[in-house]
């Protein structure tokens, strides 16, 4: 017993340090043989849970930051080694997101073996959202037209069906959208067509927007009807009603267009465009009038006007003050017709006066020598006369103010020139 006791006393200071180099090199020898290490692991991607807690409310979400993470493990060299991504799961659940959506995320091991002597370090901690609104609104179907029918030919009428489509999209893809509208090819095209069109987004500058994400449609085409005809040039024939004041006279009536293209259904038919007359009333007017009439208001049933431009026509009335003019005419230019056998006629006056109204131009050219006047002696009787001077018929636009009237002595010849007879003297 006393040997044994000495032997464990004997040289103790010796023996402990042996026993602290003897556990140093155990760590040692177990470190090198399984150390532990530290490995970063990225691209690992996180799964979103409780999504509901967004569109339920109506809203749509992206992620700006967060959809994949980056982390590193420290642990045992012999299982980090061996480590992949698949060996991780990450998690941003929704019901924790914060006021600025912001979502935290939670990277685990899929395999519980690993938790005791590995540990993760998220380099990744949070998912950052956008969230908005999903809104609806309607919009009108537009027709975006491309190419044009042939020559001579009309697009008279264009319809879509349905005529509006509801929209529901997130608010920002919304606000990008200007019009959605159907494109239709017209090129060449000579007759009427039916088409189903599908429906496109467009924006404000009239570019076709293709990228928009998570938009629904209540319909996603329309229906396009075109009617095409071919165009016709006809003349337009223009009138008026009522008459001008006295003293004026209606010179000319005249319109901005003498004619107009149409097509439509029933325009083979049609000759000509009568206006009404009653689009301009003249009466009592004494200067010049003007009107414009609707002319597409005023075209027969299935009858339309190919261009825009001719929907309104300008009538004008040239409306001009009659004037008068007096011309002094020597009675010897003055011929007396049918003077009766035995009679000779004398004019008592020297001259007579004629006044001509009418268009200050008709008055200009005329020449009073052309007037050739004269009287009608045939009924005259012996003795003073009045009689009408009679005027050869004025140009179109002039007309004599009044009457001419002379006065006319009838001297019969015949009695003149008998002998007197002597009456003889009762017998005594």
């Amino acid at each position: 017993m006393n040997a044994i006791k000495k032997i464990l006393i004997n040289n103790i200071g010796v023996k402990i340090i042996s026993l602290i180099c003897a556990i140093a090199l155990w760590i040692i020898v177990v470190n090198i043989d399984d150390p532990d290490v530290t490995r970063s692991f990225s691209g690992i991607q996180v799964t979103v849970l409780d999504e509901n807690i967004i569109t339920d409310n109506n809203q749509v979400y992206s992620i700006k930051t967060g959809n994949v993470v980056s982390i590193t493990v420290k642990g045992p060299r012999s299982m980090v080694d061996n480590m992949t991504i698949e060996d991780f799961y990450a998690q941003a659940p929704f019901s924790e997101m914060s006021s600025v959506n912001a979502v935290p995320i939670y990277v685990s091991f899929r395999n519980s073996k690993y938790e005791r002597d590995c540990e993760i370090s998220q380099k990744t901690r949070t998912m950052k959202l956008d969230v908005e609104d999903i809104i609806e609104k309607n919009f009108d179907i537009s027709i975006v037209p491309s190419g044009k029918v042939s020559n001579s030919y009309s697009l008279t009428k264009e319809t879509v069906s349905p005529e509006k489509v509801t929209v529901k999209a997130p608010e920002s893809v919304v606000n990008r959208i200007s019009s959605i509208g159907v494109k239709v090819d017209l090129d060449g095209r000579v007759e009427s067509f039916t088409k189903n069109i599908e429906l496109k987004c467009y924006s404000s500058n009239g570019a076709e927007i293709s990228d928009l994400k998570d938009l629904t449609m209540s319909v996603t085409s329309a229906e396009y009807h075109a009617d095409i005809y071919q165009v016709r040039e006809v003349p337009v024939k223009i009138g008026s009603t009522g008459d001008v004041a006295n003293g004026y006279e209606l010179v000319d009536l005249t319109s901005d267009k003498t004619t107009l293209r149409i097509s439509g259904p029933s325009a083979a038919q049609v000759e000509s465009i009568q206006l009404p007359a009653e689009l301009l009333n003249i009466s009592g007017a004494t200067s010049d009038m003007s009107v414009d009439a609707d002319v597409a208001g005023l075209l027969p049933e299935g009858v339309y006007l190919y261009s825009d431009s001719d929907a309104t026509i300008r009538i004008t009335a040239k409306i001009e003050q009659l004037q008068t003019s007096t011309f002094t005419i020597p009675v010897s230019e003055i011929d007396k017709r049918n003077v009766p056998a035995g009679y000779s006629a004398e004019i008592e006056e020297k001259s007579v006066d004629v006044t001509i109204v009418g268009l200050q131009k008709s008055i200009d050219g005329f020449n009073v020598t052309d007037l050739e006047p004269y009287v009608d002696l045939a009924n005259t009787v012996e003795g003073r006369n009045e009689l009408i001077v009679h005027f050869k018929q004025l140009a179109d636009g002039l007309n004599y103010l009044q009457e001419v009237r002379i006065n006319v002595n009838m001297v019969n010849n015949t009695v003149a020139q008998q002998p007197e007879t002597t009456t003889a003297a009762p017998a005594q």
